[in-house]
C-alpha cells in the first residue's frame, strides 16, 4: 500500500523543515569550501555506495568446491556463506544510512558534490547575473540534489520490497520538487528553463570540449560559438537518432545477449549517426576544423568497437565501464 495522506503529510513537513536547516548551514558551507579540504570519510561513503550498487548482482569469491562432492557441500555450505553474506551487506548498508542521516557528514557530502556542480556547470554559472551569496545558494541547492540521488540508489538498493522502493522513491520525488521550487525562486521560471536546458546538453559538452581543446594550439582553434553551436548539432542528432539496436549504454555486466551481429549494426549505425553530424557541425566548423572531428569521431568508434567486442568475448571481464555509443550517459 502506497503512503496514506497523512504520512505524506509529515513526509513534506520534515522536507520543509529540512530545506530550512539546509539554508542555515549555508555560511558554514562557504567558509569551509575555502578553508577545508573535503572529508575523507564522505568521499568513502560515496565510493563504497558505488561498490554496493555495481557489485549487487556479483558472486562473493570463495573457495572452490571439488566437482565430486559439489553437490553435497553446496548443501551444507550454501546457507552459512550466503547468510555471511547478507549479514555483511546488512551491516555495510547501516554505517551508510547513518552516514546520511549524521548532519555534519551530510555537509561534508554536500561540499564534495559542489565540487562536481562547479567542474560541470562553470561556464553556466559565467552567464549569470547573480550575486555571490545567491550563487553559492544555488550551488548549495544543485550540490543537495546529487546527494539526494546518492540516498536514493542506496536506499532503493537496500528496501527489501517492492512496497518500500516505492516509499523511497516518492520521499525523493518530494525532496527534489522542493528544491526544484527552490532553484526557480532564486533564477526565475527562464533561469529554471535555461538550467535544465544546460543539464540536458551536459552528456554532449565532453565530446566537444575534447575537440577544442585539441585544437585549442592550431591554427584553427574553436570559437565559444562554434563550440556551442557543436553541442547543439550533437544533440539534436543523437536524440532524434534511432538505433535498431542500441548498444549505446551497455555496461560490462550487460554483455551477455551481445551478438557480433549485434555489434556490426550498433556501429554501422553509429557510423551513419557521426555523419549526420559532421552534415550540421559543416554549417558553423571550417573544413580544417570538421576533418579533425571526423578523425576523433572515426578513432572513438573503433576504440569503442574494439572494447565492445572485447567484453562480448569475455562477459564479466570489465566493471561498471563500458563504450560511450556516442549517446547520453548517466
Amino acid at each position: 500500500m502506497r503512503f496514506s495522506t497523512i504520512a505524506l503529510s509529515l513526509l513534506l513537513v520534515g522536507a520543509l523543515a529540512y530545506a530550512g536547516y539546509l539554508q542555515t548551514e549555508l555560511s558554514r558551507l562557504k567558509v569551509s569550501l575555502t578553508e577545508s579540504p573535503p572529508s575523507s570519510a564522505a568521499a568513502s561513503v560515496e565510493a563504497e555506495t558505488e561498490q554496493s550498487l555495481a557489485s549487487e548482482d556479483t558472486v562473493e569469491e570463495g573457495s572452490s568446491v571439488p566437482s565430486a562432492s559439489k553437490e553435497s557441500a553446496a548443501s551444507v555450505e550454501q546457507e552459512p556463506v550466503s547468510e555471511s553474506r547478507d549479514f555483511r551487506r546488512a551491516e555495510r548498508m547501516k554505517q551508510m544510512m547513518a552516514a546520511f542521516e549524521d548532519p555534519e557528514m551530510r555537509i561534508d557530502m554536500i561540499e564534495r558534490q559542489m565540487n562536481r556542480v562547479d567542474s560541470r556547470y562553470a561556464d553556466f554559472f559565467k552567464m549569470l547575473d547573480l550575486s555571490t551569496e545567491d550563487l553559492n545558494t544555488l550551488r548549495t541547492l544543485m550540490a543537495e540534489r546529487g546527494v539526494i540521488g546518492w540516498e536514493t540508489r542506496m536506499r532503493s538498493f537496500g528496501a527489501e520490497t517492492d512496497e518500500a522502493k516505492a516509499d523511497v522513491q516518492i520521499a525523493r520525488e518530494l525532496q527534489q520538487e522542493m528544491l526544484k521550487e527552490q532553484i526557480t525562486m532564486l533564477l526565475g521560471e527562464d533561469g529554471a528553463v535555461a538550467l535544465k536546458d544546460y543539464s540536458d546538453s551536459l552528456p554532449f559538452r565532453g565530446e566537444v570540449e575534447a575537440l577544442a581543446s585539441s585544437l585549442s594550439f592550431t591554427n584553427t582553434p574553436l570559437s565559444e560559438d562554434q563550440s556551442e553551436a557543436l553541442v547543439g548539432a550533437i544533440r539534436d542528432v543523437s536524440n532524434s537518432f534511432e538505433y535498431t539496436v542500441d548498444l549505446s549504454q551497455v555496461r560490462g555486466r550487460d554483455v551477455s545477449g551481445i551478438t557480433p551481429a549485434n555489434i556490426e549494426t550498433f556501429f554501422y549505425e553509429r557510423a551513419a549517426r557521426d555523419d549526420l553530424i559532421l552534415q550540421a557541425a559543416a554549417e558553423t566548423l571550417g573544413d580544417e576544423q570538421l576533418a579533425a572531428y571526423a578523425e576523433r569521431q572515426l578513432a572513438e568508434r573503433e576504440r569503442d568497437r574494439r572494447q565492445m567486442e572485447f567484453m562480448q568475448q569475455n562477459p564479466g571481464g570489465f566493471g561498471r565501464g563500458g563504450p560511450r555509443g556516442g549517446g547520453p550517459r548517466p
